[in-house]
């Protein structure tokens, strides 16, 4: 799953809030190489700054929890920044800076959900993919 944390917003009205999340899973529903379907696939938080320093001057936002595949390459993670850097700095046109990291994560490193996967998501065939991929082996990493 998806997760959009969007550091260093100004104190912002809810309804603001509430169109920045809107308008961030778009940006992630819309880079359709993602293979994000809903909503409900993706987390979107703004976590206070307990400082209060370079509000409204500096705002970063990490999008992780993006699992590597081998269809997902620089092209689309850059895409995906590209969308959410341009989402971000419309609504906070008045920031000296909007930075945007994506950071892809490598399933075989650890992972768990509550939810049952869904019926085409097989880690097993996941791993086997990505190693034909790349040529790589993650047996020792990894179990079917």
């Amino acid at each position: 799953m998806p997760v959009i944390k969007v550091w260093g917003l100004p104190q912002t009205e809810k309804e603001k809030l509430i169109e920045l999340r809107q308008d961030l899973m778009g940006a992630v529903l819309n880079t359709k190489e993602l293979g994000i379907e809903s909503e409900r696939d993706i987390a979107c938080r703004f976590p206070s700054d307990m400082m209060n320093l370079d509000l409204e001057t500096k705002i970063i936002v990490e999008i992780t929890g993006l699992f590597e595949k081998p269809n997902q390459g620089a092209r689309v993670h850059q895409e995906l920044a590209r969308k959410v850097g341009e989402v971000v700095h419309q609504l906070f046109s008045s920031a000296e800076l909007v930075e945007v990291f994506v950071n892809p994560f490598p399933i075989y490193q650890g992972f768990w959900t509550s939810r049952k996967p869904a019926p085409e998501f097989q880690p097993g065939r996941a791993f086997r993919q990505i190693e034909r991929a790349f040529g790589m082996g993650f047996q020792d990493r990894h179990n079917d």
